[in-house]
C-alpha cells in the first residue's frame, strides 16, 4: 500500500476512484483521477454534543463502525485503538472516530460507558451515534465498493478506515490484528510526513 519515490519519500495509495455510469474512471479537467470522499455528516457524541464533518476539517482520522453488543471482539479493537490514541496524544492533527450502528437513544448511555472504560482523550477520540439511516448512509459512503458488491461487509465490526485531510480514503485495515495496527501507525506517520513536506 505504500509507494516509494526516490530514497526517503513515501506515499499511500488513494482508495475508490469514482466511476461513471459505464463503470469508467472519472478524471478531472487536469487529467487526474477523481476519488470518493467522505460526505458531510452530523451526529451526536457520547457527551450529547453535535459533531459534524467540519469538526474534523484539517485532520487525519481513523473511523470505525461497530455494534455496541458485539462484546469481546469490539473490546479487542477498542484496546488496540487506545494504542493509536496514545501514539498521537500530542499531535492534534490525528483523530479517532467510532460510530455506533444502533439507534441514537439506545447508544448514548453505552457510548458514555465505553468512552469512560477506554479513557478517551476529549477532542481526540469521538464516539458517535445517529439514526440508523444516517449511520448506514455514512458506512456505505466510506465503503463504496463493499456497498455495491459485498454489502454484508458493511455489518462487520473490525474494519478501520484512514481518512486524509481532503476526506479521501487512504487505508483500510482489520482492527483485530496487531500487525494491522502497526500498519495503521506507520501509514498515519507517512501521511503526516506527506503533509509536512507540502508546507
Amino acid at each position: 500500500f505504500i509507494s516509494v519515490f526516490g530514497t526517503h519519500h513515501f506515499s499511500l495509495k488513494t482508495f475508490y476512484p469514482k466511476l461513471d455510469e459505464q463503470g469508467q474512471v472519472i478524471y478531472n479537467s487536469a487529467g487526474d483521477t477523481v476519488f470518493h470522499t467522505v460526505p458531510y455528516f452530523e451526529m451526536l457524541s457520547q457527551e450529547r454534543d453535535t459533531i459534524s464533518q467540519a469538526v474534523l476539517d484539517g485532520d487525519i482520522y481513523l473511523i470505525h463502525f461497530f455494534d455496541p453488543t458485539c462484546g469481546a471482539p469490539c473490546q479487542n479493537i477498542f484496546s488496540k485503538l487506545v494504542r493509536v490514541q496514545e501514539a498521537y496524544e500530542n499531535n492534534p492533527q490525528v483523530k479517532l472516530v467510532s460510530v455506533s450502528r444502533t439507534s441514537m437513544v439506545d447508544s448514548l448511555t453505552v457510548l458514555q460507558k465505553l468512552a469512560h472504560n477506554y479513557s478517551i482523550v476529549p477532542g481526540t477520540w469521538y464516539w458517535l451515534t445517529g439514526s440508523t439511516e444516517e449511520t448506514n448512509n455514512l458506512n456505505a459512503a466510506i465503503f463504496p465498493e463493499f456497498a455495491k458488491n459485498n454489502p454484508a461487509i458493511l455489518n462487520m465490526n473490525d474494519q478501520l478506515v484512514l481518512v486524509d485531510k481532503e476526506k479521501k480514503i487512504r487505508g483500510v485495515y482489520k482492527g483485530d490484528s496487531i500487525k494491522e495496527m502497526d500498519r495503521v501507525i506507520l501509514e498515519i506517520n507517512v501521511l503526516l510526513d506527506e503533509y509536512s513536506k507540502r508546507k
